[in-house]
């Protein structure tokens, strides 16, 4: 995410209040939003779309998972 499109392996976190990413490899989270903030989404294929703020989006698509938790990988993009 915000690295030229590039995908780059992430966690996707969703609770009341926030919506965001955590670069796997570098630890750190790279997209946060208020979930007030999201104003639509749409899916296609593995990939979902995130909308927020004035129309901008965050592009997700499941990957697999490391196979050491119950958890899967997803990879983020800008768009």
């Amino acid at each position: 995410f915000g690295r030229g499109g590039q995908e780059v392996p992430c966690a996707l976190g969703i609770s009341k209040e926030f919506v965001v990413l955590v670069d796997l490899v570098a630890k750190e989270v790279v997209f946060s939003c208020f979930t007030g903030d999201v104003i639509g989404w749409s899916a296609e294929g593995t990939a979902l779309r995130i909308y927020h703020g004035r129309g901008d989006l965050v592009s997700v698509r499941a990957g697999v998972g490391s196979g050491s938790g119950s958890g899967s990988g997803a990879g983020a993009g800008s768009g």
